[in-house]
């Protein structure tokens, strides 16, 4: 089709096409003259998901075009309709938490974790602080895991009694990040073109849940298995440990 007929298909014009060619968003047309393009059905279909996408996601187009570029490598995931479903599902997981963030002061007061510390945590993934005009923030999660480290202090795991840094807490951050990059990357590519974002959303907050009372399962059923293993052996893998 010509340019006419696919402004006419898609209500989008002509100058909007064109700066989406340039930019990416949408391949360029086949030209079999001189001066001669044609556009076919990709076309169509790509202008259509990048105006539901503004429309009905409110999504800037840097990361429309993340999502277009991942549609054309494997179409048949429709993953789009879960994009920003870390709206709904936060919600849905808020009770018993408070999800109101709090200055990264008063957090540091409650807890007794020094602002060096909690920033020290920040560099190595543990928790995320928020850059705002009036200063720094955290989420009422990330403050509670500020608050657990301030309580394994308290337990007796410092750096003066037992050795135990704000280094030792990297692992559970890496650890997380992989998990997390699995279970949304299965969870998108099964689902995201079978259900809609209002689903995907109730079905996401009861996995996780069930997640989240696997996981400390998991670990102490781990923990153990393990030091009954350095038991048996009666020796440490030194080498492992600090790889």
């Amino acid at each position: 089709m010509k340019m006419k007929e696919l402004e006419q298909e898609t209500g989008i014009g002509r100058e909007t096409i064109r700066f989406y060619i340039r930019e990416g968003l949408l391949p360029e047309p086949v030209r079999p003259k001189r001066n001669v393009a044609a556009y076919g059905p990709q076309h169509v279909a790509r202008l259509k998901l990048i105006r539901k996408l503004q429309q009905e996601r409110f999504l800037p187009l840097n990361i429309i075009k993340t999502i277009v570029d991942a549609e054309a490598e494997n179409p048949a995931t429709g993953f789009e309709a879960f994009i920003g479903l870390e709206n709904s599902v936060g919600p849905l997981l808020a009770e018993p938490l408070n999800l109101a963030p709090q200055k990264i002061e008063d957090v540091s007061t409650q807890s007794n974790v020094t602002l060096e510390d909690i920033r020290k945590l920040a560099a190595i993934g543990f928790v995320e602080i928020d850059a705002r005009e009036d200063g720094e923030w955290l989420s009422r999660r990330n403050a509670r895991l500020v608050e657990l480290i301030g309580a394994s202090r308290t337990a007796g795991f410092t750096e003066e009694g037992a050795s135990y840094t704000v280094e030792d807490f990297r692992i559970y951050a890496q650890v997380m990040e992989i998990v997390a990059h699995h279970e949304v990357s299965v969870f998108y590519r099964n689902l995201g073109s079978r259900i809609g974002s209002e689903a995907g959303a109730a079905l996401a907050a009861r996995g996780i849940r069930i997640v989240n009372e696997m996981m400390p399962l998991l670990h102490m059923e781990k923990l153990i298995r393990e030091m009954a293993r350095v038991s048996a052996r009666g020796r440490l893998d030194i080498e492992n440990d600090e790889s």
